[in-house]
C-alpha cells in the first residue's frame, strides 16, 4: 500500500486509524473473495486457452486491487468510497469518522 503525507483533505488520528482499519478489511474481504472465485475458475480449466484466460483475468485483478488500495491521505476519501459503492464496506463501518468526512465519502460512494 502506498502512502503520502501531502493531502487537500485533514485527516486526525483517530480518522486515520479508522480508515486503516476499514482498509484492511475491506481488502481481506476482496481478497477473500477473490480467492475463492479462483479455486471456482481453476476447477474449469480444461485446456491452455483456459490456463491463459485464467493468467489474463489474475493480472488484471491484481492491477485493480493493487491501485485500489492506495493509503495516501489525499485519496483516502476516494478510496473509502469506492469500497462503499462496490459493496466491500458499509458506511455503518466507518463509524467514527467525523461527520463531515463520513458524508463526504457517503456523497462519494453515490455518484456513477
Amino acid at each position: 500500500m502506498k502512502t503520502n503525507t501531502t493531502n487537500t483533505q485533514q485527516w486526525s488520528q483517530k480518522d486515520q486509524k479508522i480508515a486503516q482499519e476499514a482498509l484492511k478489511k475491506a481488502y481481506t474481504r476482496e481478497t477473500e473473495a477473490l480467492v475463492a472465485e479462483i479455486n471456482q475458475k481453476a476447477s474449469q480449466v480444461t485446456n491452455i486457452n483456459d490456463i491463459w484466460a485464467l493468467s489474463d483475468y489474475l493480472n488484471s485483478k491484481r492491477y485493480n486491487i493493487d491501485g485500489k488500495y492506495d493509503t495516501r491521505e489525499s485519496t483516502s476519501i476516494f478510496v473509502l468510497a469506492q469500497l462503499v459503492k462496490e459493496r466491500w464496506l458499509t458506511l455503518d463501518e466507518l463509524t467514527g469518522l467525523t461527520p463531515s468526512t463520513k458524508a463526504k465519502v457517503s456523497a462519494l460512494a453515490k455518484m456513477s
